[in-house]
């Protein structure tokens, strides 16, 4: 027995097998939870996006503004010191 005979046996067989045929209940199960799945996906992404939009818009602000008033208040103690006001 050869290769060839070996893949034309293997051939036979699948040519006996009966073709699937979809089941349109399962099928439309598996749709309305893909649907529900790929729903709640853009819900919970679109909600991600307003918190984290809100946040950088609040929270950005208020980070530089703080390195500021730490910067002016080092820049303020650093010429008082040189000026020997706190000696």
């Amino acid at each position: 027995m050869t290769s060839y005979d070996l893949h034309g046996a293997s051939a036979e067989s699948l040519e006996r097998l009966m073709p699937l045929a979809p089941d349109p209940d399962r099928t439309e199960r598996v749709r309305v939870r893909c649907r529900t799945r790929i729903g709640r996906s853009r819900r919970r992404t679109a909600r991600t996006a307003v918190i984290t939009g809100f946040t950088w818009r609040l929270l950005a602000p208020v980070v530089v503004g703080a390195f500021c008033l730490l910067y002016v208040a080092a820049l303020v103690a650093t010429t008082l010191r040189v000026q020997d006001v706190f000696h």
